[in-house]
């Protein structure tokens, strides 16, 4: 019996390494797979954060693109109806300055910036343009002129007033009523606060 309670003991002995065996491989092999497992979890939430951050700029980014289309969409609106709203202001203060050329005082303020443009040729010969309906003002112009002075009809100017040229000073002298009425279309757009941005 004491053979068999030592082969039992033996049995026992190996059961229990075999089992000590056991528990250790599961141990390290439940450890590696733990390892594993945290190692896919961190590549799994970087790529996963790295999608997210990638779909998120895209979005952001067809969001800037859609805003930045819109915006411009609105801006062109914006452009075309300060565009007409300035257009029919200019063209009823058009319509005013056209009557003013029907009243004596604009044959005086005629005749006042004609001669504004003489002081500035002084005696140098010069061509003085008027438009057709103000060329009966035509003599009384010529006498301001030191010098020879040659007034000639320019269809150019549509609504009034007077434009010298001397060629001796290279220098032109416009005091028509268009080019004063389209300088200020500029200071309109921005004194009346029409920018866009």
């Amino acid at each position: 019996m004491n053979e068999n309670n030592k082969a039992g003991n033996f049995l026992d002995a190996i059961k229990k390494y075999s089992e000590n065996e056991r528990q250790t491989a599961i141990a390290e092999l439940e450890a590696k797979k733990a390892k594993k497992l945290k190692k896919a979890e961190r590549l799994a939430s970087a790529d996963a954060e790295r999608a997210i951050k990638k779909k998120l700029s895209e979005e952001k980014s067809k969001i800037t693109s859609e805003y930045a289309v819109k915006n411009l969409e609105a801006q062109g609106e914006l452009f075309k109806k300060r565009d007409v709203m300035v257009k029919e202001i200019f063209e009823r203060a058009q319509e005013k300055l056209t009557k003013f050329t029907l009243t004596d005082d604009y044959g005086s303020k005629l005749i006042a910036d004609a001669k504004e443009i003489a002081d500035t040729f002084g005696d140098n010969d010069c061509v003085i343009y008027l438009n057709k309906k103000d060329m009966k003002y035509a003599d009384e112009i010529k006498l301001l002129f030191n010098s020879s002075a040659e007034i000639k009809e320019d269809i150019k100017i549509r609504i009034g007033g007077v434009r010298g040229f001397c060629e001796r000073l290279n220098l032109v002298a416009d005091n028509t009523l268009d080019s004063k009425l389209e300088a200020q279309k500029e200071w309109f757009v921005e004194n009346a606060d029409l920018r866009i941005n």
